[in-house]
């Protein structure tokens, strides 16, 4: 084919160079007259012209019918995306019930992070009232912060009346925020199973966490059943708990002064904070394949006993302790390419029921998800800056145990209190991505908050708000605690004052806001109650 392309080609080019100029002269003059004869021919002749527009117009309509159609399907998307049904107008200027709210375009325009990356923020729960209300405050500090990518929750194991009730309540009082926010259901995961398979009356809910995340990553995020890596292997994955509050947007990029990694001190001890990445010694760290963050937790080289599971030749057992404290003593915020993510995630799920086996513990998840990133040899850069939640001062370093209390400690005691209750500014004090309140905190005789003592009914129209805190604790006027029921005073330092009331206030003051937000938006202004009275401290156990 090749070369009788090449012949006839050859043939054209010899006619070619054989006609002199005067012939090519002739022949454009012949077409010339050719063309203006069929000209007047047809301006002569009504029924030819008229056939000839005829045609004309014809194929212009098809053209325009094709347009129309596009604009029509444009206009459809438009109508569910940026436009407002009524006006059938574009949403430049939508009116805003609170300034948390959204606009469509505003909304369209969060799709996205820094760079065009593709974000996708996941948190796992349950199906139960205790962590709907949890659910809820996750989904709507997203919205305060303006969490760029996709928010979703992986809840797991809801009987089929807990499942209808969880869709109509995403519908409403969720998606309604956000399209970006979306729910994502999956089996009941949380069984123990014995040596047979067989599911015991025994359960571990954090078992929901890796199955969970493997379960969305396969049926909602879209594997390539060719290469077993997610089609869209670039996203940005985080993966948190529903008893984080965002403070801080989550992008994959920690280019920020305020970001503090955790990285090793010259003699080999204990990580101590830095403001230059661990593995390439620079101030900026960005995620991308092979190199994944987290936070880091204080449960050290713990995991190390149980890394056989993943086979006695696996890398993790090769690891030494320093680099288990340098890169694998971890917790959530996880923050990883979605290729590397659903590497970890397919180990993750295949090494907790082992461990869990040999540690029936709170930490079994966590430790599984170590020994998954160190079997997969995908080292994490360890961060500080990430969360705050665990206010002792006997961590490494004296310092939080890794966490960025720095950051909270530079705040004046006389302020920590009113800053957290009411503003939570960046722009006024550096802070953390993540609050994390999962422990019970305490200032005083009576200033406390605890999750688990929140009524599940908190965010409804009926529901009071929380009791606010008295504006001074964290000065250094109340260096105890007094835990709810008991006849005792726990003593601290003025540094762990000062980290309890940023907890008890910011959690308080958040949640206070974002139960106003709720009772705005589904309440009626004299069925809303929005009396602060609600002491958690009083509340039974």
């Amino acid at each position: 084919m090749y070369s009788n392309n090449k012949r006839g080609s050859s043939i054209s080019l010899r006619i070619y160079n054989s006609l002199s100029p005067k012939v090519w002269g002739v022949l454009a003059i012949i077409v010339t007259i050719w063309f203006l004869t069929i000209v007047l021919v047809v301006e002569d002749n009504p029924t030819i012209k008229e056939e000839v527009l005829t045609d004309i117009q014809r194929e212009e309509s098809i053209i325009k019918g094709k347009i129309k159609r596009g604009r029509l399907r444009a206009k459809e998307w438009l109508k569910h995306h940026l436009v407002d049904e009524d006006s059938d107008s574009l949403l430049l200027e939508e009116k805003k019930q609170h300034e948390w709210d959204l606009t469509q375009l505003e909304d369209l325009a969060l799709r996205t992070g820094p760079g065009d990356t593709l974000i996708h923020v996941v948190f796992s729960t349950d199906c139960s009232p205790y962590q709907q209300w949890q659910s809820y405050q996750f989904f709507v500090s997203a919205l305060r912060i303006r969490q760029p990518g996709r928010v979703t929750q992986i809840a797991s194991g809801c009987t089929e009346e807990e499942k209808q009730s969880l869709i109509e309540w995403h519908s409403k009082h969720i998606q309604s925020l956000s399209l970006r926010f979306e729910l994502h259901l999956t089996p009941h995961f949380s069984s123990v199973k014995d040596a047979n398979g067989k599911a015991t009356d025994t359960e571990y809910e954090f078992f929901n966490k890796p199955f969970g995340l493997l379960h969305w990553m396969e049926n909602e995020l879209g594997i390539d059943p060719e290469t077993q890596m997610p089609w869209k292997h670039d996203t940005i994955i985080a993966l948190l708990d529903p008893d984080q509050l965002l403070i801080r947007p989550i992008t994959g990029y920690f280019e920020s002064p305020n970001d503090i990694f955790r990285g090793g001190s010259s003699n080999g001890g204990e990580n101590v904070d830095s403001n230059l990445s661990l593995f390439e010694n620079k101030p900026t760290f960005v995620i991308r394949h092979g190199h994944p963050a987290s936070q880091e937790y204080g449960y050290r080289d713990a995991w190390l006993k149980y890394a056989p599971v993943a086979g006695f030749d696996s890398p993790a057992t090769k690891v030494t302790t320093t680099e288990a404290l340098r890169s694998y003593a971890l917790g959530p915020p996880y923050i990883a390419t979605a290729r590397d993510m659903y590497s970890i995630a397919v180990k993750w799920a295949a090494f907790v029921p082992e461990v869990h086996a040999l540690f029936p513990e709170l930490l079994a998840e966590m430790y599984a998800f170590s020994i998954a990133t160190a079997h997969l040899k995908l080292p994490h850069q360890l961060m500080a800056s990430l969360m705050v939640s665990d206010t002792s001062t006997s961590g490494a370093g004296d310092d939080g145990g890794g966490e960025g209390w720095q950051l909270i400690d530079d705040i004046p005691g006389d302020d920590v209190c009113s800053f957290a209750m009411n503003s939570l500014d960046t722009e006024l004090h550096p802070l953390p991505n993540v609050l994390h309140f999962c422990h019970r905190y305490g200032v005083g005789d009576n200033d406390f908050f605890a999750k688990k003592k929140l009524p599940t009914d908190f965010f409804t129209c009926k529901s009071p708000l929380l009791a606010e805190p008295s504006l001074d604790i964290g000065s250094g006027n109340y260096k105890y605690k007094k835990p709810p029921f008991l006849d005792k005073k726990v003593e601290y330092s003025a540094v762990v004052e000062k980290r309890e009331a940023f907890m008890i206030c910011s959690s308080i003051g958040f949640l206070n806001e974002a139960a106003l937000f709720y009772k705005k938006k589904h309440c009626d202004e004299d069925t809303a109650n929005t009396k602060k009275e609600l002491s958690l401290h009083d509340l039974p156990e």
